[in-house]
């Protein structure tokens, strides 16, 4: 692919010049006046430490391990750093891609770190994405996904239907080989190919090839959104691992991954790779809105990474998987408790939610804001994934941090409220 024709006039900027333009040339024989970094002495740290708990599943009664990081460490901790990452992070997590995702680290590729696959998303559709460019974007999608393109100069997003599997190939085609040719044709496809938020759904490795031959025949690049891919006992390869098998030397893939849902939310850490020149441009827009993702997270993730190292890190990824799914089979037992009858859903291999489908009741948005909450129960209306922002008959539920005993009760409440919008309606 032309990576360079994708970009937008925002990502089509030359590179940095000015501060962050000349850090790579401050090297060991070069004396530099450059940047005016903060002076370490001024810092009211002197070291940090890092009291981690026991691993999953660990016997009652064993303890944690302390890590700290001083000296060298906790300086560069609380100091700025390069806008793509940390160098010792970075490298660890290319390390981490030949590992788990089967690509050696050559030119094809390479990595960025940023806030959170949000943060990271946003960037890279600023610099894919011109003023009234088209968007494939599965629809149902991440609300957050749909907030984002709303603020890109009047975008229009092309709605791609979904089914069990997620992303629908037949509908995928019917849209790019009908494509009206007096329209600019879109270059970006975004998809979460596991578990999925909102439906649950994950896609299958056949799936993904498959989509993948559609978008290599039409240039389309697949932004690969994948923050729930460790919390699935059932890996299937990505689409980044995949992609070399549909298109040599693979350029079709960018793939954002987080940290947010296996070590912590709050550390705001996550990472993308792909195509160099998209992830440059990246880069460039990181440098101009927020100069680089925190120092402080990075050290953290990192001190933890390097510490463990990738089997022990992959092993507490799998006790999280198992952590969910366990939640997810009792959580699905207390709603065909409550629900059968009322509802119907796909049952997820992954994730944190049930997308549950309340038919023949057409308006679920209004049942989640007057009977839903009247009744004491708060859950998401399905408009709210859908660009349209249609009516529709689904919503969304976490079960993600309920116990058990509240979620038996907020299960219950909403079947309640379903029967007396049904009787509202005059639905037997």
């Amino acid at each position: 692919m032309d990576h360079h024709a994708l970009l937008s006039p925002i990502g089509q900027r030359p590179l940095l010049d000015g501060i962050r333009g000349l850090v790579k040339h401050e090297t060991p024989s070069v004396i530099s006046l450059l940047a005016g970094r903060p002076n370490p002495e001024t810092f009211p740290f002197a070291s940090i430490t890092l009291h981690l708990s026991p691993p999953l599943g660990s016997e009652p009664g064993t303890n944690g391990q302390d890590l700290e990081l001083n000296g060298e460490e906790s300086t560069q901790a609380l100091s700025y750093g390069p806008s793509a990452g940390w160098p010792n992070l970075n490298a660890g997590l290319v390390k981490f891609q030949e590992e788990v995702h089967n690509r050696p680290a050559d030119d094809s590729w390479r990595l960025t770190v940023g806030a959170g696959c949000q943060d990271l998303i946003s960037k890279a559709f600023h610099v894919l994405i011109s003023p009234n460019d088209y968007v494939l974007v599965e629809s149902p999608t991440y609300s957050g996904t749909l907030s984002m393109l709303s603020v890109i100069g009047d975008c229009q997003v092309v709605e791609v239907s979904v089914d069990s599997e997620g992303l629908d190939p037949i509908h995928l085609s019917e849209i790019l080989d009908n494509w009206d040719e007096s329209k600019k044709k879109p270059t970006v496809v975004y998809t979460v190919p596991v578990g999925s938020n909102p439906t649950g759904c994950s896609a299958s490795k056949e799936r993904k090839l498959e989509i993948l031959k559609i978008c290599s025949k039409h240039g389309i690049l697949i932004l690969e959104d994948d923050p729930y891919y460790f919390l699935t006992t059932d890996i299937v390869p990505s689409y980044f691992e995949l992609e070399t098998q549909v298109v040599p030397g693979g350029g079709q893939v960018v793939r954002f991954d987080s940290f947010s849902k296996i070590l912590s939310s709050g550390l705001r850490l996550g990472y993308a790779v792909g195509p160099k020149k998209v992830l440059d441009a990246m880069d460039v827009y990181t440098a101009c809105v927020n100069l680089q993702p925190s120092s402080m997270s990075q050290a953290i993730v990192w001190a933890l990474m390097s510490n463990w190292g990738t089997q022990a890190f992959l092993e507490h990824c799998k006790k999280v998987a198992v952590l969910y799914e366990t939640r997810r089979v009792w959580f699905e037992e207390l709603a065909h408790k409550h629900l059968d009858g009322l509802a119907t859903w796909v049952s997820p291999k992954a994730g944190m939610f049930l997308f549950i489908d309340i038919s023949p009741l057409t308006d679920a948005r209004a049942l989640a804001l007057t009977t839903a909450l009247a009744h004491g129960v708060l859950v998401v209306p399905g408009s709210s994934f859908y660009a349209s922002a249609k009516k529709c008959s689904q919503l969304r539920v976490a079960f993600s941090i309920i116990e058990r005993d509240a979620a038996d009760e907020a299960l219950r409440r909403l079947g309640a409220a379903i029967k007396e919008a049904r009787v509202d309606a005059g639905v037997v």
